[in-house]
């Protein structure tokens, strides 16, 4: 399959993706489903014992987690991802992901709408950024559209944050292991990568496919959406193409069952509907990182009353949308282990 770049080629796989237009209906999601969330733990029978050791750390987390949404009602998911972390004053890599049932979704797009004629940001479509709060009609709609998020989106917006003292969870060498993964990548016609982009890579397609196993089932239709990023790139020896098919080689590692159809897709300049649901893992990325390094060096979070909002948002349970933050850190013997975060709010 030749990669979506095209706006026009894009759009048509994302609706063959998710089915014809979403019809709107302002109907609350609790009425219409009363399947919200399943009960843990979480396993993942596709895993071997001879897996990589990341493998089992991802599935080991998922074994905490006491709850997710539970999707077995619907037919279309999609799962946004973003990435924080990449300054250097960062002490973590986040790593963001939104699966959001796109079947229960016409409500939030049909309020997004209003919400962006009120505060005149749809012409231009001006999108929600964590490093750009500050944009007055923006700032003022963030409070209504963490509201609409948490109030109309069902599905579940997980952040895996790896300590950057962990070089690779690759291997025990971050030089060692860079130049197996870039060898093996290219050996497995995946492509030409350098080896911090094929390490991101890697992680990412991994924890997509680790919660993919455990949020999806037989024969519902997927849909990848990620903004425009180093591991989609279109350079010259390696393509988002290549970066389907090694997610279609991780996730066989993950995934037990099939699907009617998988689509990929990535942001593109004409900004639409599924930005305002890619703000989302945007925000929880950039915000966990914020959390974890101010608690890690004792400073301040720089930011006004927009940060202390986005604070409160991802600390605070919601409804319909669950809210997973795992920490993955260094142990002294040089592995690595994961645990889930819970953020209390004291306010």
């Amino acid at each position: 399959m030749e990669p979506p770049f095209k706006k026009n080629t894009l759009s048509t796989l994302i609706e063959r993706a998710l089915g014809a237009r979403i019809q709107a209906r302002f109907i609350a999601i609790g009425p219409l489903r009363q399947k919200i969330r399943k009960h843990g733990p979480f396993k993942l029978p596709g895993i071997k014992p001879e897996y990589h050791y990341f493998c089992h750390v991802l599935a080991g987390v998922l074994e905490l987690i006491p709850e997710l949404p539970d999707f077995s009602d619907d037919k279309k998911i999609a799962v946004m991802s973003d990435y924080g972390g990449e300054h250097g004053d960062a002490r973590y890599s986040t790593y963001s992901f939104l699966f959001v049932a796109m079947d229960k979704n016409g409500p939030f797009q049909s309020h997004m709408q209003v919400l962006r004629q009120k505060h005149k940001i749809h012409a231009p479509y001006s999108e929600f950024k964590y490093k750009d709060l500050k944009y007055g009609p923006r700032s003022r709609a963030l409070p209504e559209y963490l509201e609409l998020i948490d109030n109309f989106i069902h599905g579940a917006v997980v952040t895996v944050a790896i300590d950057k003292k962990i070089g690779s969870v690759f291997g025990m060498s971050k030089s060692e292991a860079h130049a197996s993964l870039v060898k093996q990548l290219e050996e497995g016609g995946f492509g030409k990568w350098i080896g911090h982009v094929g390490e991101k890579a890697l992680r990412v397609l991994h924890i997509l496919a680790a919660f993919t196993a455990a949020l999806t089932q037989d024969q519902q239709r997927l849909v990848w959406y990620s903004d425009t990023d180093q591991i989609n790139e279109d350079a010259k020896d390696r393509s988002f193409a290549d970066t389907q098919k090694l997610f279609g080689s991780i996730g066989a590692m993950y995934v037990t069952h099939g699907f009617d159809v998988l689509g990929f897709g990535k942001s593109f300049a004409d900004k639409g509907y599924l930005d305002d649901l890619l703000s989302v893992p945007d925000f929880a990325a950039g915000m966990l990182q914020d959390l974890l390094t101010a608690r890690d060096t004792g400073n301040d979070i720089p930011g006004g009353d927009e940060k202390l909002a986005l604070m409160k948002w991802l600390a605070t349970p919601a409804k319909f949308l669950s809210k997973i933050h795992v920490r993955i850190v260094p142990k002294d013997d040089g592995t690595y282990e994961g645990h889930i975060l819970t953020l209390e709010p004291k306010w």
